[in-house]
């Protein structure tokens, strides 16, 4: 019974403080400036596709594929990727566990 009315006093607690938050996330919305709407589409131009491809998150990894197989050849540069792709999926997968909260 005394396990049950703290949960319930945990859960009215987390409840209340969603509440407040939710209240001060409406009033930073309502009082930031606006954005105004896009109209339609906008027409489509090679800028614009350069500055999205410059934004992704891999286009240098990409680049960096393109241009060492040009220089080095396909195999070489395919037998290069993999091993640095592996030993960095290695090196992330043990940095995960090694900071994993107990």
């Amino acid at each position: 019974m005394n396990r049950e009315s703290t949960n319930r006093e945990a859960e009215t607690a987390i409840l209340l403080r969603m509440a407040a938050s939710r209240t001060a996330l409406l009033a930073a919305y309502n009082t930031s400036p606006s954005v105004p709407a896009v109209r339609g589409q906008t027409p489509f131009s090679a800028a614009g596709l350069i500055a999205s491809l410059a934004d992704a998150p891999r286009v240098t990894l990409l680049l960096a594929l393109c241009v060492g197989a040009i220089v080095l050849g396909p195999r070489r540069t395919i037998i290069i990727a993999s091993r640095s792709g592996i030993t960095a999926w290695l090196g992330g997968t043990v940095r995960k566990v090694i900071l994993k909260p107990a």
